[in-house]
């Protein structure tokens, strides 16, 4: 959205984010500085600030970056979008101009002084996606380590693309470029033989943490193969099937029903379906067609090994 600031800085709601609840839950961006006094902050008069911070840090560093902090939060502040990192997210406002000094018995609490905002805080993008810090990119998300209270992120250009929903130019290339090559592997596949698909099916079976427990037939004619997952305790059976159209699926769908009692899933591989097949719904019934293998062998890095096959 054009209304957004095209700047962005990122704000540390005291330390540890320890004024942070009442920040969200008030929609205000607080700040400290106790040692500045609060003439000097509501006049924005730069000279007392900086001789307060030079009094107060000495020889040590640290007042230039407190008073460029200062500056970028009274100087035309509405300019910037605001970001900060709380509770497993990544949350953004903008604020009004001016600052509000908290009352003497209330900065313990509160912060120094505070800006009041024009949107609140907010963790989702604009077209309602959650910014969750576990999926943000690597470039965004090391500014959460900042020390300091006030800074621009190195980022920042990634930051106003994921608010605004927009898409990465390489990352959509890559997609692009993925889908190219998932749909030549998908003729791949449809010339695989009939023992090369099964052993195909077998390799996606044990890279997705199912294994062969028995190849079964005779007694119980129909189920190609059971498998197991140890690691989420399942039992399933596996059909592959050459040609297949839904009166042979709607057969083994059945067949599945009678054995619920041991099988949790059934998986139904057509190497050449006839029509659209369609697994019934609500039940833990899974068809692979050859656009979905070709998707499982992309994703599961078999491209090589079936090349090598056709």
């Amino acid at each position: 959205m054009s209304d957004l600031p095209l700047s962005v800085r990122y704000v540390k709601n005291g330390a540890g984010g320890r004024w942070w609840p009442d920040a969200k839950g008030r929609s205000r961006l607080h700040a400290g500085w106790s040692q500045i006094p609060d003439d000097a902050l509501e006049e924005i008069n730069i000279a007392v600030i900086s001789a307060t911070l030079r009094e107060q840090y000495g020889s040590k560093p640290g007042a230039t970056q407190d008073l460029n902090a200062l500056r970028t939060l009274l100087e035309g502040p509405s300019q910037h979008l605001w970001i900060t990192f709380e509770d497993g997210f990544m949350w953004w406002a903008t604020v009004r101009d001016g600052i509000t000094v908290s009352p003497l018995n209330d900065r313990a609490q509160h912060g120094h002084f505070w800006l009041d905002l024009e949107r609140p805080w907010d963790n989702r993008s604009l077209a309602g996606r959650y910014l969750a810090m576990s999926e943000l990119p690597g470039t965004v998300t090391t500014t959460a380590g900042f020390q300091g209270t006030v800074c621009e992120p190195k980022g920042w250009r990634e930051i106003l693309r994921l608010i605004r929903d927009e898409e990465d130019a390489d990352t959509v290339a890559a997609m692009s470029a993925r889908l190219n090559y998932q749909a030549a592997v998908g003729k791949l596949v449809a010339r695989l033989r009939p023992k090369d698909f099964e052993l195909l099916i077998d390799l996606i079976l044990s890279r997705s943490g199912w294994t062969r427990i028995a190849k079964i037939g005779g007694a119980t004619e129909g189920i190609d193969v059971e498998v197991e997952n140890p690691a989420i305790d399942e039992v399933a059976f596996v059909q592959v099937k050459g040609e297949a159209g839904q009166a042979i699926l709607d057969d083994y769908v059945a067949r599945f029903r009678a054995r619920r009692e041991r099988y949790h899933r059934m998986i139904f591989a057509a190497h050449t379906p006839k029509g659209a097949l369609k697994a019934p719904d609500g039940e833990p019934v899974q068809v692979w067609d050859g656009t979905k293998v070709a998707e499982l062998v992309v994703r599961l890095g078999l491209g090589d090994w079936l090349a090598k096959r056709v």
